[in-house]
């Protein structure tokens, strides 16, 4: 839930100034972000096995946006919010995404061979 937690604030500072994060169309990422990391936490707290569906639908578009920003971040385009400590959150979204992942394939490979 930590993860919500950073992202919130974002998606408050955008809902407030309009420039907190960069949109895809007329959709902040920040926005899109936050509700995929909602479905996953859903999917993992609820019951993990009835919504895989859910918690796919949820990390797809996260390890995509992350992935992307961090291309750009990394060949000088600066598209992603900031961290208090200049790290561009995308990175961190990046990480994140592909931990909780690969988490959620180890459990389901562990369930599995039961």
């Amino acid at each position: 839930m930590k993860v919500l937690s950073g992202i919130i604030p974002i998606s408050f500072t955008h809902f407030q100034t309009g420039d907190a994060c960069p949109s895809l169309g007329s959709i902040p990422a920040c926005y899109l972000v936050s509700i995929c990391y909602a479905a996953m936490a859903i999917a993992a707290l609820v019951w993990w096995r009835r919504l895989i569906w859910l918690f796919f639908a949820g990390v797809t578009p996260v390890i995509l946006l992350a992935a992307l920003g961090t291309t750009l971040e990394l060949f000088g385009k600066p598209t992603c919010p900031l961290s208090d400590a200049g790290l561009p959150l995308c990175y961190v979204s990046f990480a994140i995404g592909l931990a909780i992942f690969g988490a959620y394939l180890l459990v389901i490979l562990i369930e599995k061979q039961k």
